[in-house]
């Protein structure tokens, strides 16, 4: 959760200068992240919304974006198992491969 601390770190600070959203959008352009351009372009969407509606709208489109993360991190985490596999499949045919060249 640090990158999501930086964020809004950053956020917060450029508040003084920027209206809300475009201060989001700054944060995240400016944080290090290693989240996919999808992942960022959904957080972005968020500037739409900051200070533009009641806190019951925000707090529902809020609940809306973490449903989109969700499945976004479940995608991630599929990715990551279905990778898993084919690097311990790599790793065990070049040992196997550097095996039969030493022979």
């Amino acid at each position: 959760m640090e990158i999501f601390g930086e964020i809004f770190q950053i956020s917060k600070e450029k508040m003084n200068d920027f209206p809300a959203g475009e201060a989001w959008s700054y944060a995240i352009d400016h944080s290090e992240t290693n989240m996919t351009k999808e992942d960022l372009n959904l957080l972005k969407s968020l500037d739409k919304l900051l200070g533009k509606t009641d806190v019951k709208g925000q707090e529902s489109e809020i609940e809306l974006l973490k449903k989109f993360i969700d499945t976004q991190i479940e995608k991630a985490e599929e990715e990551q198992k279905k990778n898993e596999k084919l690097y311990k499949t790599l790793g065990i045919i070049a040992g196997l491969a550097a095996v039969i060249i030493l022979i």
